[in-house]
């Protein structure tokens, strides 16, 4: 599962804001803690410099608007933490993860570097974004609550690509009470998920259960989708999905016994992959011949557009979830759940018009081929990005302390004079320097970098929405293989299981 928290962060004691930057982004991007530096990936801005490109925008934030917080009050920078289930994520998929939640939360308007870290128990991410928006005319609105809603938009993403997240989590203050009130026997949800377990056994359909929360005393209700208990004497009602993932209504159905579909399409959704095995154990994925049916036997055009439709999510790998102690309700509901996914993989094969499992794999690549070299170039419009943006503050340094460092070279004691204004001459030099390493190259005036740098801004924002695109081109395709892939070992195993039973 995936959690998530926000830290605002100020400068540190004693050391300037680009040196704190500095030695909390050198911290995240460790080469032993990323992968030897290949799980970094960044928005508007260079991993490497990122330190100094966000500086940058703060100086000319102060310099357009005239504000400056004092050092106790002044955000510098944020920080997320993304944290996932140990063995559920691969590092690359936490960083592209951890990229879409940091871009989504900041809507696009302030520079951020994402580092995800594999050198604990679990996989990580240390997301750092500039406080210091794009335009440098305003800052990060951090508001009440905030924090819940980075939490939310994690959950969306992490269920939007298959990966699991805390379902219920407790309000702050109530861990502690829950757990005490459990332990008196005086917890609601305790004594609900009590009665539940004792209604079910010999249930014959779901009204029967109900009737059955009814006798014992329970009041029922629905508000919305949710399905409500009270117990005598409890002054609020608590949402079954609340209790736990085997309290939802979909596995209190599926406990009753059988799968439970919600309506009839999803019923003949899953009939249709009753007989995907046979299919996929030729290696191909068929459809009728001169046509592009959907499982359901609609033309997938028809449902390309409809409002709400869900994207794929990976298979549940019933088995290893038992063997890791969930029970007979979680069971039934992961086999309803996964003939619900199955029946979307195979429609989405049909709109796709894939034939057989060797043009799904060439897609798959095809389409990760595509996502990294869009990657690859918006790499290389933030490297240039960063040297512009670099030399263009080098100019400024060097116009600014050109008359101090011209008195140092006429002062007679240079200590005394370096003692005092060392800050100025140390950034007059690094200016020089930076001159010297474009090799006799004439130097750009800040008007032409700035113009630069907005063209290189809009072509990496038309980059960008391809981007994105590929991205979830290649997500898409990457879960629809892997779930073949399940079906096809699923049906593997059950011949093997045949034949051994014959042989018997």
């Amino acid at each position: 599962m995936a959690v998530s928290n926000l830290y605002p962060r100020k400068k540190t004691k004693g050391k300037t804001r680009r040196q704190t930057l500095h030695d909390r982004l050198d911290y995240d991007e460790r080469a032993e803690k990323t992968g030897g530096g290949e799980y970094i990936s960044s928005y508007m801005c260079s991993p490497e410099t990122a330190a100094e490109e966000f500086e940058t925008g703060k100086l000319i934030y102060e310099t357009v608007t005239g504000r400056r917080q004092p050092e106790d009050k002044d955000i510098i920078a944020y920080r997320i933490i993304q944290s996932f289930q140990p063995g559920e994520i691969a590092p690359e998929d936490a960083n592209r993860l951890g990229y879409g939640l940091a871009l989504k939360f900041t809507k696009g308007k302030h520079q951020f570097v994402v580092s995800t870290h594999t050198d604990k128990g679990h996989i990580h991410n240390h997301i750092e974004f500039n406080s210091t928006n794009l335009e440098c005319d305003g800052k990060f609105n951090n508001y009440k609550n905030s924090f819940l809603a980075l939490r939310k938009l994690n959950d969306e993403i992490c269920k939007e690509h298959g990966y699991s997240v805390i379902e219920n989590p407790k309000g702050r203050g109530q861990k502690y009470q829950e757990k005490a009130a459990a332990k008196r026997g005086r917890s609601f949800k305790e004594r609900l998920r009590k009665r539940i377990d004792q209604a079910l056994p010999g249930c014959r359909d779901f009204e029967e259960f109900l009737a059955k929360m009814r006798a014992e005393g329970y009041e029922v209700k629905r508000r919305g989708k949710s399905l409500e208990f009270r117990a005598p004497g409890q002054e609020r009602f608590t949402r079954s999905f609340r209790l736990g993932e085997e309290y939802t209504e979909d596995a209190l159905r599926g406990r009753i016994g059988g799968a439970y579909y919600k309506d009839a399409e999803e019923k003949e959704h899953a009939a249709a992959i009753g007989n995907a095995g046979k299919t996929a154990g030729k290696a191909e994925v068929r459809k009728p011949a001169g046509q592009k049916h959907s499982a359901n036997g609609k033309n997938p055009a028809d449902r390309k557009n409809i409002p709400g439709k869900k994207s794929i999510s990976l298979l549940v790998d019933i088995q290893a979830k038992v063997q890791a102690g969930k029970g007979k309700g979680y069971e039934r509901w992961a086999q309803a759940f996964n003939l619900k996914e199955a029946a979307k993989t195979m429609n989405f094969l049909a709109e796709k018009g894939i034939a057989d499992y060797e043009e799904l794999g060439s897609k798959a690549e095809e389409t990760a081929e595509r996502f990294d070299a869009l990657s690859a170039k918006i790499k290389q419009l933030e490297g240039r990005m960063a040297e512009a943006t670099d030399l263009k503050m080098q100019i400024i340094n060097y116009s600014k302390t050109k008359k101090v460092y011209q008195e140092y070279r006429k002062a007679k004691n240079k200590r005394a004079f370096l003692s005092e204004h060392g800050g100025e001459i140390r950034k007059h030099e690094a200016a020089k320097a930076a001159f010297d390493r474009l090799d006799g190259k004439p130097i750009s005036k800040v008007a032409e970098l700035s113009k630069e740098y907005g063209a290189l801004l809009e072509e990496k924002k038309v980059c960008y929405e391809e981007y994105k695109k590929a991205r979830q081109e290649m997500i898409e395709y990457k879960t629809v293989k892997q779930n073949i892939d399940r079906i096809l070992s699923a049906e593997l195993s059950e011949q093997k299981k045949k034949q051994r039973e014959t042989k018997r």
